[in-house]
């Protein structure tokens, strides 16, 4: 089922700015359009390469992989079975990159109100604003300046791909504010703003934050369950397509009418894997 949610394409620093364009007024509680990305996209099969469709194509997938997880806010548990599931499934639908393992997760909850860490494990919000985590330095012409991979210190003669798989780990399907993912495809460059990460660790690095365009094409995958995967792309040291990376921007969004049925939980991981640079 489409329907239209209140989006905000407002930067942490963006509220306090007079001469913004377009004015916040524009950017906050914004309607769009969210499509149905189960019905448009499906479920892909989850032992099928599907490299270019996450390097060049929309940016992100929804499989099914069940997971031995019995308690998703137990730690150990998390660690001990669910690193390596998602390891090995990424290490399926892109089989020619080198996928390394894990050592972290980040659980969030509609009762969290801030990011924080404990025992190196990160707890959050459901984040209500358009962004994606990782960007490279842009100069005021639009080219860039400095890489993330080049701040994190990763290698720069391998293409670097950052991936979030995202999960709802509540006992029944996702009824309240879901993921939603933006097409990257139809995203324009032009649109794209550059901040430091307010959630940067280790830090500073740049992250993503966009103008509306009502040209972008906004999904969600409806009633998603715990045995389900959505993964998308969150950077590209070498993309393919143009010398800037354009993300697969994304933010949670309230559906119309979910007020009062169960709450969201879900937990997501995070991989750079690498691939051969091309030629």
């Amino acid at each position: 089922m489409d329907f239209n949610g209140p989006l905000n394409f407002l930067s942490p620093t963006q509220s306090a700015q007079d001469d913004l364009i377009p004015p916040i007024s524009e950017r906050t509680n914004r309607a769009t359009l969210i499509q149905d990305a189960r019905t448009r996209h499906g479920v892909l099969d989850a032992a099928s390469d599907h490299t270019d469709l996450l390097t060049d194509g929309i940016g992100f997938l929804l499989v099914n992989a069940p997971s031995a997880v019995q308690d998703w806010t137990d730690i150990s548990d998390v660690a001990d079975h669910y690193y390596e599931e998602c390891r090995r499934l990424l290490a399926a639908i892109m089989p020619d990159a080198t996928v390394p393992a894990i050592s972290s997760h980040t659980y969030r909850n509609e009762e969290i109100k801030d990011h924080h860490w404990i025992d190196g494990i990160q707890y959050g919000p459901c984040a209500t604003g358009v962004h994606n985590d990782y960007a490279d330095f842009i100069e005021d012409d639009g080219t860039v300046s400095r890489k993330f991979t080049e701040v994190m210190g990763m290698p720069a003669d391998r293409r670097v791909i950052g991936i979030n798989i995202w999960r709802s780990v509540s006992e029944e399907p996702l009824a309240r504010f879901p993921l939603a993912v933006c097409d990257r495809t139809s995203i324009s460059r032009d649109d794209l703003e550059y901040e430091l990460n307010p959630n940067a660790k280790p830090g500073p690095f740049n992250a993503h934050f966009c103008k509306p365009n009502d040209d972008q094409h906004w999904y969600y995958y409806p009633e998603m369950t715990h045995d389900e995967s959505l993964i998308f792309t969150t950077y590209d040291s070498h993309p393919s397509d143009d010398p800037v990376f354009c993300p697969t921007l994304h933010t949670a969004v309230p559906i119309p009418g979910s007020e009062g049925r169960q709450p969201r939980e879900s937990v997501e991981v995070r991989f750079f894997v690498t691939l051969p640079l091309a030629g």
